[in-house]
């Protein structure tokens, strides 16, 4: 993955990208989860045809 989506990703502050899991961790609860960064965070991967999944606690793994 580019370090340009990378670095989109890290502007965010709910989301952080973890290069040792190579997924975009949630930092907060579920509750206090920001849905507009979220889905901004898809449309990111999305325009970059980066290929994912979701997993439990708003996490995205990003897949090779």
């Amino acid at each position: 993955m580019a370090q340009q989506v990378i670095n989109a990703i890290n502007g965010f502050v709910t989301f952080k990208f973890d290069y040792s899991k190579n997924r975009v961790v949630n930092l907060k609860l579920n509750r206090d989860i920001e849905v507009d960064e979220f889905l901004d965070i898809q449309y990111i991967l999305n325009c970059n045809r980066v290929r994912y999944r979701f997993e439990k606690n708003f996490e995205i793994q990003i897949l090779n």
